[in-house]
């Protein structure tokens, strides 16, 4: 194309604004090229250092997490067993054959002290938790069955005597006045038959009045021991 310098420089000459106008817009081209690059390479580079530290600030804070988490693990069942090897102190009594205050384990049940304090064949544990935990200063008192017939049979003389008191209270209260009484009234008094109403209702007949309760004995059929019986259910 070009036989010697002469025709490149004529070239150069002839086609020089286009030559510089090429030479710009390829070297526009390469800076752009190059600029652009340079920066995705950093934007790149920034991103893969900003991953990098999120991913060693998370396993930073996961292994932070975990240690405090066995710490708190550890110090729980520390705790936990110090709680149950706690000692107290229970005092037992009752019917026992060893009555006393025993150091146990807080770990322990009522029924680990008993066989410590040794029940006595008349012992009644219905009453007593065997599983229920001990604790400190607590006291156990075992019941006798002995004690329970007692209770019972103390029980039942109470009531008896209570029926009793309340049967001559109401008939304390329901007194039969002698001087006013009909005959069907004298009839209701417990111990007075019709042929004792006849001689109350003559008595009276003759003597205007009864003074007193203790003119029935007066009358015949009513002896010291009658009397006794049916004083307490008149009045005048």
């Amino acid at each position: 194309m070009f036989n010697n310098m002469n025709d490149i420089i004529n070239f150069i000459l002839k086609w020089k604004v286009q030559i510089i106008i090429a030479i710009c817009v390829i070297g526009v081209g390469i800076f752009l090229i190059f600029f652009k690059g340079g920066d995705n390479a950093e934007t790149t580079l920034n991103n893969d250092l900003a991953k990098t530290s999120t991913n060693n600030s998370e396993m930073y804070k996961h292994g932070s997490n975990n240690q405090t988490k066995n710490k708190n693990a550890a110090s729980d069942s520390s705790d936990k067993k110090e709680s149950e090897n706690k000692t107290v102190l229970v005092d037992v009594k009752g019917a026992v054959e060893k009555p006393d205050v025993y150091e146990m384990k807080s770990s322990d049940r009522v029924n680990d002290v008993l066989k410590k304090a040794k029940l006595l064949k008349e012992a009644d544990v219905t009453q007593i938790n065997l599983s229920e935990k001990l604790t400190d200063q607590k006291m156990i008192n075992v019941p006798s069955k002995n004690d329970a017939n007692k209770t019972a049979s103390s029980q039942t003389t109470s009531a008896n005597i209570n029926s009793k008191t309340s049967t001559q209270n109401s008939s304390t209260q329901n007194k039969v006045n002698l001087n006013t009484a009909t005959e069907s009234d004298l009839l209701n008094v417990p111990g007075i038959g019709p042929t004792k109403v006849k001689e109350i209702l003559e008595y009276k007949q003759k003597n205007g009045q009864f003074n007193s309760v203790d003119n029935l004995k007066e009358i015949k059929g009513i002896g010291g021991k009658t009397f006794e019986k049916i004083k307490d259910y008149f009045t005048v």
